[in-house]
């Protein structure tokens, strides 16, 4: 053998040793908590294992763990932004002290490229779970921290590769077949992201993954899974834009049971940071509403301020005390944001104001309407306010967007507003102010509680970071709405449509968006139900007409229920119970009715359903007003095309049983201990059978033993 291959060989072997210096050890690190271990093996392997069955396990390899997004000064121009992602490929120091893990990197390399950033990232027990946090700081000016994605898990297996994956979309959603999961993700504070946990199940167990976050910041929950290496992967991502970033922690923990106990965590978690508000009695009390727009995007006049009489008429009729005044000024609805004039077209001013206070003599609320993300780029406030009011991309243009209500009209073009400007803070109250001096009983904001927190890089408003504008002034602004209109009637409601719980904290009632609203194969309800129960939210259906089907479907998931006039045609069918045909919404272009769900059965017929209903559920209001949603937390429920949860007010509970069949009828049994059966109740009858009738439902009320 000659020198110089001697040479290669000794070069060769140095490099595995510096390999084996950064993810070899000569004894694995190990924290647990009582039921679970995370260990990092010689390696370079983390794990995390339950103590007591092999249900879920976790997996990633350090070198995967983490991933930082750098922004290059120097190279980014008017042409882009350049961005390079860095994994830890470089050497690692790691420590442990007790129950806590420390990995340190004095820089970060990607090919060439090496910038001095220092990373520590620390893995500890607290509260009998495992927290990732983070510290980064960089001292180089030519790159600036964008985002980091830590941590990330590879590898997550279930026992015989079945689970259910519960994400906060909307009000819930659970996906039962891993094989057809694919990839999702979910922004947090947003409609699509409600809550900042979500969680992995098998038969008796989970995996719960949360961000303890109590400045309620903009993340992204990211999961998928691999039919190929049957197994799940996750991470979450947090924006940075700073050189100096301590990252909130990121809970896990492998559980015991079913997807309650991650619940219970996070609320408890939650009830530690913030206090729910406390709202009006007659919230509480709420069977729904019929939300009305009185004037179309095009100008079209569907309801004048008189005929708030007749609506009223109608809500009644369909068993509800509240209606909501949709497009009630002058741009009628999805037009001229945002300016809200009452409309001499609709009757003027004091039209508006003699009809509300009508309503009220008849024992009607009255909620108004406002959009509280919206500019209408063509109005007179985007031309003087626009620079002071919207946000701002990377590139300093304006995020749009367009609606368009009818087919044969042209697109309306929004720009959206910034809650860090002062301007448009100051607008949204002033709004609120308005709806008080209108004799209304609440306002609603429109898209507050769906929208993503936006980045916003616009230099002239009150944030420091883009990610702030959409998180911190948003919760300020709705702070300052609520604070202020309390002191001027302690019983006016602050609304929003969508939830999530950033903006919970100062929300009276929630219009209903998004997952869980309705039922479709994914909804999961329950699982914002579960986690808040003080939630008072209605259905969402954009028709003048809800089927039996939906409305037993909020019924069972405590839901309030809605209907709504839209269109011409619907206003047709509330007035005159005429039923639609399929050129009935022929022009309309944007969340139109389905004539056919509404041929079902007539006009009356469903109108007396959903007022029976309605009726039924408020004489039970200690459970479905005024009781704690249970879920199916403490009984089981058996038999075909059945749904049942739990009303719990102190030693009396109610389950309602919901028969989903619509032609068959289903028997049911229900098992629980600790409590006997007193009565059994129906809305239509007094059903003897112990079978449910189709697509009806069924009260039991039991007591404590």
């Amino acid at each position: 053998m000659n020198r110089f291959t001697i040479r290669i060989l000794q070069r060769v072997a140095l490099l595995i040793l510096c390999h084996m210096s950064a993810y070899s050890y000569a004894q694995n690190k190990q924290i647990a908590t009582q039921n679970a271990a995370l260990t990092i093996d010689n390696q370079g392997v983390l794990t995390i294992q339950s103590k007591t069955n092999g249900e879920i396990s976790v997996s990633t390899p350090i070198k995967k763990l983490w991933k930082l997004t750098l922004k290059n000064e120097k190279e980014t121009n008017d042409f882009g932004v350049k961005n390079y992602d860095f994994e830890p490929s470089q050497e690692v120091e790691i420590n442990q002290k007790v129950n806590e893990i420390t990995l340190t990197y004095n820089q970060v390399k990607q090919g060439s490229r090496v910038v001095p950033v220092k990373a520590v990232f620390k893995i500890y027990v607290k509260n009998e779970t495992f927290c990732f946090s983070a510290s980064l700081s960089n001292t180089d000016k030519e790159w600036l921290l964008r985002e980091l994605t830590y941590p990330i898990f590879t590898d997550i297996k279930t026992k015989n590769n079945l689970a259910n994956v519960y994400l906060p979309s909307g009000l819930g959603q659970r996906f039962e077949d891993p094989a057809s999961f694919g990839k999702k993700s979910f922004d947090y504070p947003s409609g699509r992201g409600t809550m900042q946990w979500f969680s992995i199940n098998t038969f008796n167990a989970g995996l719960y993954i949360a961000n303890h976050d109590a400045s309620r910041s903009k993340k992204q929950f990211n999961v998928s899974y691999s039919n190929e290496a049957k197994s799940f992967n996750a991470s979450v991502t947090f924006p940075i834009f700073k050189n100096d970033f301590d990252m909130p922690e990121v809970v896990v923990t492998i559980y015991q049971g079913k997807w309650h106990e991650a619940a219970k965590r996070y609320r408890s978690w939650y009830d530690s940071q913030f206090k729910l508000p406390e709202i009006p009695a007659w919230v509480k009390q709420e069977s729904g509403w019929l939300l009305a727009i009185l004037k179309q995007q095009n100008g079209y006049v569907m309801w004048k301020y008189h005929e708030l009489d007749q609506l009223c008429d109608i809500a009644e009729k369909n068993g509800f005390k509240t209606i909501g005044l949709f497009g009630w000024a002058n741009g009628g609805h999805d037009y001229l944001y945002p300016n809200y004039i009452p409309d001499d077209l609709l009757g003027g001013r004091p039209a508006l104001k003699a009809a509300i206070e009508r309503a009220h003599k008849r024992g009607f609320k009255i909620v108004v309407y406002a959009n509280g993300t919206l500019i209408d780029a063509g109005t007179e406030y985007y031309r003087y306010e626009g620079n002071n009011t919207i946000a701002l991309k990377e590139d300093k243009s304006a995020y749009t967007s367009s609606i368009r209500k009818y087919n044969s009209a042209t697109p309306v073009v929004f720009t959206e507003a910034s809650y860090s400007s002062k301007v448009w803070r100051k607008t949204m109250l002033d709004l609120a102010l308005q709806a008080h001096e209108l004799g209304a009983d609440g306002i609603l904001y429109d898209q507050v509680g769906v929208k993503q927190a936006l980045l916003n890089f616009s230099k002239i408003q009150d944030h420091t970071l883009p990610q702030e504008s959409g998180t911190k002034f948003r919760y300020l602004m709705m702070n300052e709405i609520r604070t202020t209109l309390k002191k001027l009637n302690p019983e006016f409601v602050v609304m929003t449509e969508g939830v999530n719980d950033g903006v919970f904290t100062d929300i009276d009632y929630f219009h209903g968006w998004g997952d869980g609203t309705y039922p479709d194969a994914n909804a999961f309800p329950s699982l914002f139900k579960y986690t808040f129960p003080e939630l008072v939210k209605t259905q969402r259906h954009s028709s003048p007409m809800l089927p039996r089907y939906h409305a037993n479907f909020a019924t069972v998931t405590g839901q309030r229920h809605e209907i709504e006039t839209r269109w011409e045609a619907d206003v047709n069918y509330l007035k005159n119970g005429k039923l639609p045909d399929e050129n009935s919404y022929k022009d309309e272009a944007y969340f139109a009715p389905n004539p056919k769900s509404i041929n079902e059965i007539p006009a009356d017929v469903a109108t007396k359903y959903l007022h029976d209903l309605i009726k039924f559920e408020t004489e039970n209001g200690e459970f479905f007003r005024t009781g704690k949603f249970i879920d199916e937390e403490g009984f089981t429920v058996t038999g075909q095309d059945i749904m049942a949860k739990g009303f719990q007010n102190g030693n009396r509970l109610g389950i309602v049983v919901w028969n989903q069949h619509n032609t068959e009828k289903r028997p049911f049994q229900i098992e629980i201990s600790g409590f006997q059966l007193n009565e059994s109740k129906e809305p239509e009858s007094d059903n003897k059978e112990k079978a449910l009738k189709p697509n009806s439902i069924r009260l039991l009320i039991y007591s404590k033993k």
